[in-house]
């Protein structure tokens, strides 16, 4: 594995798809407070969801999260903002989901 310098900016990608049963509206107003609740975590610059064009897509949603280094992303993981988030609204209405973390080359 190549060790990338802590101070390139990182971000996380999450695919995902909806339990049945989720309605848009829910998804929206969970996905809102999210932006709130996740967006007030340290180091975390960028918070943006996007939407499948292609109808055929194996998961319809896209999260974007940038964090602005290494560090940032440890204190996002730990933080009590994303452990209250993550198990009260998020995994709730999940049904599946892809996650990557990726070092910001350019």
């Amino acid at each position: 594995m190549i060790e990338l310098p802590r101070t390139q900016a990182i971000e996380r990608i999450i695919l995902v798809n909806l339990k049945e049963g989720v309605s848009e509206e829910q998804f929206n107003m969970t996905a809102l407070h999210g932006r709130e609740m996740l967006g007030a975590i340290p180091g975390v610059e960028v918070l943006s969801l996007g939407i499948a064009l292609n109808i055929d897509a194996s998961h319809k949603y896209y999260v974007r999260l940038r964090f602005e280094n290494r560090e940032a992303l440890e204190v996002y993981n730990t933080h009590p903002n994303h452990a209250a988030y993550g198990l009260q609204e998020w995994l709730p209405i999940i049904a599946d989901e892809i996650l990557n973390d990726y070092s910001i080359a350019y």
